[in-house]
């Protein structure tokens, strides 16, 4: 049996982990499920005891204890490779209480694998799974090469459903279908939320097509070049997607960071979203105050124009 997430993270890393965890996650077969309940009953005193089919999972409720969640293994999958690591790892903790505690380099290993993930509206797994990640990486922990394929079949798995955008499409097939009521014309929105009315992506972009990005451009600009792409993308999603629509259900901050945490899971791929993953909280220092407020101050002057569809 394996203890997995933020309470393997806060075993390892004591009073230097950032919050408290709320919640255990255990993995192992169905065997070890049954032994564990059987020795816990009486402390946990369930409440509730039910099974996810779709995930395999059991889950355990009690009055007065937090969550429990057990993972039961399938044959063939990268939790079944996770198992066999961790028994083989010099670095692995065994406990009495709580089963095999993964080593730094594991935990990585699994928060690196979905860091991407596709979310609910409720993001505040989003945060709290990246605030993790980059707590770690600032302290150089890192994949180590025994813990790679596993890695690699772990991002399979997750992301096998999930679709995102590609930036090498054209600017008809980037916006086709994606359920978005639009009243405002696209670019010149990105020219309301450019700080000069030059949009940052137009430094990057290839050929001049609206919606085409140049890797090797973008990396080839200025730092403030590379962070304004994202901080002025958060700021037209959250105007489109969250502003203009739902008015005032989220402050302006709310909307912007909401956008930027799509941007770095599901509305966005490749080079760009991993950028803005791994300088998320450089992006948020320079948070644009007045985006919403000077949004609607150019649709009054016309620089804002509206969304005529082809």
């Amino acid at each position: 049996m394996i203890l997995l997430g933020s309470r393997a993270l806060a075993f390892r890393l004591g009073d230097g982990f950032w919050r408290k965890p709320i919640d255990f996650d255990f993995l192992g077969n169905q065997i070890e499920f049954d032994q564990w309940l059987e020795k816990n009953k009486e402390k946990i005193k369930p409440t509730e005891l039910y099974k996810i089919p779709e995930f395999n999972k059991w889950i355990v409720k009690s009055e007065h204890n937090p969550p429990i969640e057990f993972e039961i293994v399938k044959p063939g999958t990268s939790n079944e490779m996770l198992i066999d690591l961790v028994s083989n790892d010099p670095e692995t903790m065994e406990t009495k209480d709580f089963g095999l505690i993964p080593s730094l380099n594991a935990i990585f290993a699994i928060k690196d694998s979905h860091k991407y993930k596709k979310f609910n509206t409720d993001s505040q797994s989003f945060w709290k799974h990246t605030i993790d990640w980059h707590q770690m990486k600032r302290m150089n922990i890192d994949i180590k090469t025994e813990y790679k394929e596993f890695h690699s079949l772990r991002e399979k798995e997750t992301y096998a459903l999930q679709k995102h955008p590609k930036l090498n499409s054209d600017k008809e097939s980037f916006f086709k279908d994606d359920g978005i009521q639009y009243v405002y014309d696209h670019d010149s929105i990105h020219c309301s939320v450019a700080p000069n009315g030059i949009p940052a992506y137009t430094f990057y972009s290839k050929d001049d097509q609206p919606v085409f990005s140049d890797k090797n451009k973008f990396f080839s600009q200025p730092r403030e070049i590379q962070l304004a792409g994202v901080i002025q993308e958060a700021a037209v999603l959250a105007i489109e997607r969250s502003k203009i629509p739902f008015g005032d259900t989220w402050s302006d901050k709310q909307a912007w960071l909401f956008s930027l945490s799509k941007i770095c899971t599901s509305i966005t791929s490749g080079w760009f979203r991993e950028f803005a993953y791994e300088n998320i909280f450089d992006v948020i220092r320079l948070y644009p105050e007045n985006y919403w407020i000077k949004f609607q101050q150019d649709i009054k002057n016309g620089l804002v124009k509206n969304y005529i569809k082809n």
